[in-house]
């Protein structure tokens, strides 16, 4: 008995070795920094859901917006709710707007305010979402 614990230990042992190993190879992922971003929506929503768009400034806090998204809501409905929600959270560093309706542009509110990242994650079937700069 003794035998067969001490193999389970050095088996145990070895596992947590690769598997620290392996996790170290797994790099961060990159992430870009922009001036300006926007994001276009595609298509409705073909189920009820949610849009969270959060904006986090090089070396500062992330800034928020999660909207409700419903079924059948259009590209121009879910970009005007993300615009507002989005222009309340982000200021008053970024500013936020809407052109051709189902865009939405995030721009930097002074020269001196520090680039941002973009992460967009949402539950809706349907619809699509681009980022662009």
């Amino acid at each position: 008995m003794p035998m067969k614990m001490a193999r389970q230990t050095i088996a145990l042992v070895l596992a947590t070795i690769a598997f620290s190993i392996a996790a170290e190879d797994v790099a961060a992922p990159k992430t870009t920094f922009f001036d300006e971003a926007k994001i276009t929506v595609n298509d409705r929503a073909h189920a009820d859901g949610y849009l969270r768009v959060r904006i986090t400034p090089e070396k500062g806090a992330a800034l928020e917006a999660t909207i409700a998204t419903q079924k059948h809501m259009s590209e121009n409905d879910i970009a005007k709710t993300l615009a507002e929600a989005l222009g309340k959270a982000a200021a008053p560093n970024y500013t936020v707007d809407r052109d051709a309706g189902e865009h939405v542009k995030i721009h930097k509110a002074k020269r001196d305010v520090a680039n941002f990242s973009v992460e967009i994650t949402f539950s809706s079937p349907g619809f699509s979402i681009i980022l662009d700069n």
